[in-house]
């Protein structure tokens, strides 16, 4: 092996590494961190997708490989790497790609014109640090209508979750494949479906008869969507509403000519009604009210998804200890509150938990990891996410929106510490941090006796002695303000 190509390779890497530590010290200082990998289980999943196709063997754009398959982890979105234990790996594959042999092909999945690499990531990671726009795959294609660009983020993705839902509701992809209605705001398919629906129901009284739900949707498609659209295009008014899509004007439209109707006291044309949503709220005190209603909008969206609880325990805890049935009924309390619960994934205190919120109808996500390859995940899991080892498991756990610490064992004590450490250093925001048991009560007092740590750790967290106070406790955090 080439010593000159070796010590190349050892400062790309060291480079890359350097360039990931930059991004994150200006995240930190911006609050605008460097993008994860996708999670193609995640999208897969938000999509609703169920088949796929062949599609052969061709070269495909490294800018277009944003995802994974299980290693979202190791490397960051733009395949910089994120983890040191990759170093040597790394360094091979850049030696082989400064050889006569080249690579073999990647292989990889693609939903919509984005690819997730099953096989192939320090590959894509080295090429792309050497410069190249494209590399050779062998691809499985997801069959899905819905576009995904390289920077789509959660919200983005929550987003595309709801217009899955609505086109598997209405069938509309089908019934008119070039229909592309996105909106930039959540909760509004929901609207579509009540338009879909009284369209439906003022057919039926015209035409006395029972109109079949599909020639519903395309006919309120034709006659009512697409007519808006056309009003929109023909007078420009997308140019006034940067950002914005025809769906977002299609539903301010028709709600504007609703209001203007009942003003006026007779039907409005469409293209009134579109001029004068325009003028009224494309500038001045109009645009101000609009934007404070989109605000209200993305807030309503946010509190609408349920936020995920992350609950430490020990995976080993006796079934007849006092502390696996606090931890079942844990479970179901968060569940029947409308929350994620999120776990380890195995046995003990999580497959409590997990029994618990599945029995009371929630979801519940377990982080489960290759190192246990030997072990089963508890049979209650709604959704698996499989990582590697103990490092990317923390940061799966770590990033839920609360923390609740059952009493366990050293694997409780990391998960615990760490999330705590990330709290005080302010890297990851507040958010409730609750332990339930009296045990924490002594050894919290045995951590102010003999450690440094000050009063403002201690009041991150919260001690409770049993899973009843651990709602009130969550509540109190997330209340709206006065």
């Amino acid at each position: 092996m080439d010593p000159t190509v070796q010590a190349q390779a050892d400062g790309a890497f060291t480079h890359a590494r350097r360039r990931v530590m930059f991004q994150r010290v200006l995240g930190f200082l911006t609050g605008h961190q460097a993008a994860d990998l996708l999670s193609f289980d995640h999208v897969r999943d938000k999509l609703k997708i169920r088949s796929q196709h062949y599609a052969g063997t061709q070269e495909i754009p490294l800018d277009k490989v944003v995802g994974s398959v299980g290693r979202y982890q190791e490397f960051n979105r733009a395949f910089l790497p994120t983890q040191e234990y990759v170093r040597e790996r790394w360094k091979r594959v850049y030696t082989v790609a400064h050889g006569a042999t080249g690579f073999p092909p990647i292989d990889v999945y693609k939903i919509g014109e984005l690819y997730f690499v099953r096989d192939g990531h320090h590959r894509v990671s080295v090429l792309k640090e050497l410069g190249a726009t494209t590399i050779e795959a062998t691809v499985i294609e997801l069959d899905t209508p819905i576009h995904l660009s390289p920077d789509v983020g959660d919200e983005d993705l929550d987003l595309k979750e709801e217009y899955a839902d609505f086109l598997r509701a209405t069938d509309l992809d089908t019934l008119r494949p070039d229909q592309a209605i996105e909106f930039t705001l959540p909760g509004q398919y929901q609207k579509l479906l009540v338009h879909i629906a009284g369209h439906r129901y003022f057919l039926g009284i015209q035409e006395q008869r029972e109109i079949p739900y599909p020639e519903a949707v395309a006919r309120w498609y034709d006659e009512v969507y697409q007519p808006v659209v056309e009003v929109v295009g023909e007078a420009q008014i997308m140019d006034e509403f940067p950002g914005r899509t025809e769906a977002d004007l299609y539903l301010w439209i028709i709600e504007h000519r609703h209001y203007l109707s009942e003003r006026y006291g007779q039907e409005v044309s469409l293209d009134r009604a579109a001029s004068e949503f325009s003028e009224e709220f494309a500038t001045g005190p109009g645009k101000k009210q609009l934007e404070g209603e989109i605000k209200r909008a993305r807030a309503d969206g946010k509190q609408r998804r349920s936020k995920v609880i992350a609950v430490f325990g020990s995976g080993s805890a006796p079934s007849e200890d006092p502390v696996v049935a606090e931890a079942e009924r844990l479970g179901r309390l968060l569940a029947q509150h409308g929350y994620t619960v999120m776990c380890g994934g195995y046995g003990g205190t999580m497959e409590a938990s997990s029994r618990g919120a599945r029995q009371a109808g929630g979801e519940v996500i377990g982080v489960t990891m290759d190192l246990f390859a030997d072990r089963q995940p508890n049979p209650y899991l709604t959704k698996e996410k499989r990582v590697k080892d103990f490092y990317p498991r923390l940061k799966q756990l770590t990033g839920a929106d609360a923390f609740v610490v059952l009493m366990g064992g050293i694997g409780t004590l990391t998960e615990a510490t760490l999330a705590w450490s990330l709290l005080e250093t302010g890297q990851i925001s507040a958010r409730p941090f609750v332990f339930v048991g009296s045990g924490w009560r002594e050894l919290f007092a045995a951590f102010r006796a003999v450690t440094f740590m000050r009063e403002r750790d201690f009041a991150l967290a919260t001690v409770v002695d049993h899973v009843d106070e651990v709602l009130p406790v969550l509540q109190e955090a997330w209340a709206p303000s006065p």
